[in-house]
């Protein structure tokens, strides 16, 4: 929106495009001598190329932003307006960076010094709560209050209801009519051909008919709808240089969702992206102990006393157990169907044909299950 977060005409080619890089910190930082910065490459993720500018070590809030180039078509699936202004919101309510600026292809905001998580880290109750509560946090945010409050005037439109099966609807409609990637540059193989995924879903069609075998399944989802990050990886995941908070990074794919299925995304991501390993996936006991943190924080963060909601007991967390797996056949499915899309578009680096592969054979097994 206009005035919120300043446009900048300019397109990086690459993290090495120095020319444009160089107009871009003239507007961004023009107190910052070109020649005296230096440039390091944090990713090349699976979505986006996330490079920090800075004028020396250590990285400090003060003299580093980050420069994040978008995934090549990235816009189609998508909105780029509306993750500027949800990112200005949640800067406003003291939950993310603030974005110094857009340009065409990509975004310029603020570091947070740390480092990302590790699933050895997160295997520690004192780290996973730690996300359990930063979580319950983002639950709690009054980002449609906030919102209505500063762009009912200008007619912007938030969407509160869910939003991942529609998006999973979305990227099929983004499927070239040949289904399957075919093997290129971008895909490591690995064993993985065509025919494999074919075994899988063989039409698009067979895909609409597993979101509309969800969007019945969840029809009766408990948990409340909320603002939810629905990207939480390791990656996401920045934990204080002190070790005694952490923070939520990328929202990207940020929008309303029933939070079980946050939760349900995160618990998927212990078990890696590029390599799986599923022995990895949260115990039932870690999963228990994870929720009842998230239950008592998202109490706090409502306001809500003892008096209000019921103590959380053993039958409360079962159910939300319950709830969450049901929400892991959407994360499994989601991101198999992203992963299709990403094969045929990405420039990047990455066996999206695998990926694809893994989670949608996932969603088939615990598909299986839960009906047996």
């Amino acid at each position: 929106m206009p005035g919120l977060v300043k446009d900048v005409d300019l397109r990086l080619e690459s993290y090495k495009d120095m020319p444009n890089i160089q107009s871009l910190m003239s507007i961004v930082k023009p107190e910052w001598p070109f020649d005296k910065l230096q440039f390091k490459l944090f990713n090349e993720g699976t979505s986006n190329i996330l490079l920090g500018v800075f004028l020396e070590q250590p990285l400090t809030q003060e003299n580093c932003v980050l420069v994040r180039i978008f995934g090549y078509q990235t816009e189609l699936y998508i909105d780029r307006d509306r993750e500027a202004i949800y990112l200005w919101i949640l800067n406003q309510l003291n939950f993310a960076s603030r974005v110094f600026s857009k340009f065409t292809n990509g975004i310029c905001y603020g570091y947070l010094p740390g480092s990302t998580v590790t699933y050895e880290l997160l295997s520690e109750p004192k780290y996973f709560k730690m996300v359990a509560e930063k979580m319950a946090g983002l639950h709690t945010l009054p980002i449609d209050e906030f919102a209505e409050q500063h762009f009912s005037d200008v007619g912007f439109i938030f969407d509160t209801s869910p939003c991942v099966l529609n998006s999973a609807l979305k990227f099929i409609s983004l499927i070239s009519d040949i289904l399957l990637p075919k093997t290129t540059e971008n895909c490591a193989g690995d064993g993985v051909t065509d025919n494999n995924l074919n075994e899988v879903f063989p039409t698009k069609e067979y895909l609409i008919e597993e979101v509309l075998f969800l969007r019945k399944l969840l029809s009766t989802a408990k948990s409340p709808v909320r603002f939810c990050h629905n990207d939480l990886l390791f990656g996401n995941i920045i934990l204080s240089t002190d070790k005694g908070s952490v923070h939520f990074i990328d929202f990207e794919y940020c929008g309303y969702n029933h939070v079980c299925y946050d939760i349900a995304n995160h618990f998927c991501e212990y078990t890696g992206m590029a390599n799986h390993d599923f022995s990895r996936y949260p115990s039932r006991i870690l999963q228990a102990e994870w929720v009842r943190t998230y239950l008592r924080a998202f109490k706090k963060h409502s306001n809500c006393t003892s008096t209000e909601l019921p103590p959380i007991d053993v039958d409360e967390i079962d159910a939300w157990l319950d709830e969450i797996q049901n929400f892991t056949l959407a994360s499994h499915l989601y991101w198999g169907i992203w992963s299709i899309v990403q094969s045929q578009r990405s420039k990047i680096n990455f066996d999206y044909t695998k990926y694809a592969l893994t989670r949608l054979n996932e969603y088939k097994k615990l598909k299986a299950m839960l009906l047996n």
